[in-house]
């Protein structure tokens, strides 16, 4: 299998890459990252490993193609790999559109079905530690077509366990699932959509099968107002029953808009609704994404097994340029007792001028599920401009929070200082602390136990060539932890040493 991948691979580029000068255009990108250094507390701190990935699309007309080959090469060879991971073929008209291979797909609000791909991620867990692409895709075939009053989709795939490398034995285990689903969305009036879908999973080999059902609607209402929601569930189950017992996902929620004033309130109810093993259906899990480290780590994660709650924020843009942000956010679950989540945030953008603006944060949050009580996040970002694209942001955040269990305070610390002296070229300087004891201890000094605030320091520096290439250099120690895009959340892991990324497009 694997030594068919790689010779598909060299066939598909060797093939395509004549067609491109006669019949249409060859394009793509890569990225190369080279790394020397290690997770802490390892022996081996001078490991040297490299990552490669290209991406090649072939457009010609309605036709398309698409191929992405990841490689990883390490001193460990049971970790090493050149592979195809993914591969495409796409007809595209005004009105339909047909996909053989890997695509993405999402049925709905993702209730049944979510697929993925964080762009420019670089996954390693610390089991495999073996380097690939962040993506959970399908493999298969996909129909779609849209008309004025109609919308509909068909597809017949097999969704991606992304926790298994692509170098995994047996390759099979990495695609478990099989999956049919049909979705269909009507417009009888000009604000209002009304839809349904139909699912069925099985496993490959097996004639057990599942088969789940939803109902959409969204209305555009009076006075600025919309109102949308999904209603997902297994068809064994009792229709709009919402007993704990049953198998089902309710989504709804309501926006407005007025000019420079927004507000959104949103409801989840999920129970029963992890589906199959790979868990590939991901409902929108109604708590606040942030970017700011200190409260992208702490991102609540929905359990859909059992889990209620509700999500509202309002927002205000002002004539000069300031704007404030305001979020609340609840969740319980009952997985096994009851936990709770509960969020307060609260962002402002000050614009003092045309080169100097500040923006600042406060979020208070109790989190049950992780332990953390009166969990206090503050921040404070600058940004001072000057001439000839000059730049200097600084950026300082503060975090406590009360442990159960423990009477220490836990503290985190971020501070990061960058100077961009070009709009194509910048440094900058990353310090992180943290008293948490999970991470303050070294796991090779068992039974001693070090409390020690532990800190990170870290330089990074980015230069763009031109438009078509980059390089970006880390050297120092750097923090993982968790990492939230899109509703997404992986791990990344601490890393010390230097790293080198390229990327090129062409």
């Amino acid at each position: 299998m694997k030594s068919f991948a790689k010779i598909a691979a060299l066939t598909f580029f060797i093939v395509i890459t004549p067609w491109s000068f006669v019949l249409g255009q060859l394009y793509g990108t890569n990225t190369f990252e080279f790394q020397y250094g290690n997770l802490p507390f390892e022996e081996d701190k001078d490991l040297s490993t490299s990552y490669n990935q290209l991406n090649l699309y072939y457009d010609s007309g309605k036709f398309s193609l698409f191929g992405k080959a990841e490689q990883f090469l390490s001193p460990h060879t049971e970790r090493n790999y050149f592979e195809l991971t993914q591969k495409r073929f796409q007809y595209q008209d005004d009105n339909f559109r047909i996909r053989l291979g890997n695509f993405y797909e999402t049925i709905g609000s993702g209730l049944l079905l979510r697929s993925y791909d964080i762009p420019g991620s670089v996954f390693e867990s610390d089991f495999y530690r073996t380097r690939y692409a962040f993506f959970r895709d399908l493999e298969g075939i996909a129909f779609d077509a849209g008309f004025d009053w109609v919308e509909i989709k068909a597809l017949r795939a097999e969704p991606l366990q992304n926790d298994l490398p692509p170098n995994f034995d047996p390759d099979s285990l990495r695609r478990p699932d099989l999956l049919e689903a049909f979705q269909a969305n009507f417009f009888p009036a000009e604000n209002l959509s009304l839809g349904g879908a139909v699912m069925r999973v099985n496993t490959p080999n097996s004639s057990n099968f599942e088969e789940f059902a939803s109902l959409m609607t969204n209305i555009q209402l009076p006075a600025n107002f919309q109102l949308f929601g999904e209603y997902a569930f297994n068809t064994e189950s009792d229709l709009f029953s919402l007993k704990s017992d049953q198998s089902y996902a309710l989504y709804s929620g309501l926006n407005y808009f007025k000019g420079s004033f927004g507000a959104s309130f949103e409801y989840k109810n999920y129970s029963n609704f992890r589906l199959q093993s790979s868990g590939f259906n991901d409902p929108p899990s109604l708590i606040k994404e942030h970017t700011y480290p200190v409260l992208n780590r702490s991102t609540h994660v929905p359990n859909t097994a059992s889990e209620k709650g509700v999500q509202a924020e309002a927002f205000y843009s002002f004539e000069d340029g300031h704007s404030l942000v305001a979020n609340y956010a609840y969740t319980v679950n009952n997985v096994f007792n009851k936990k709770e989540y509960r969020e307060y945030f609260l962002e402002g953008f000050y614009k003092i001028n045309d080169q100097f603006s500040l923006k600042s944060f406060v979020d208070f949050a109790l989190d049950e599920q992780k332990g953390q009580d009166n969990r206090w996040s503050l921040g404070l970002i600058t940004d001072k401009s000057f001439q000839n694209s000059k730049n200097v942001i600084l950026d300082l955040q503060y975090q406590t929070y009360d442990e159960f269990g423990s009477s220490d305070k836990i503290k985190n610390y971020f501070a990061s200082l960058s100077f961009g002296f070009t709009s194509d070229f910048n440094i900058s300087a990353v310090f992180e602390a943290t008293t948490e004891p999970g991470l303050t201890d070294n796991p090779n000094t068992f039974p001693e136990i070090e409390t020690d605030t532990r800190t990170w320091l870290g330089f990074n520096s980015l230069y763009r060539i031109n438009t078509s290439n980059t390089v970006t250099l880390f050297v120092g120690k750097r923090r993982g932890g968790p990492a939230c895009t899109s509703g997404i959340c992986y791990e990344i892991l601490d890393f010390e040493g230097a790293e080198l990324r390229i990327t090129t497009r062409f």
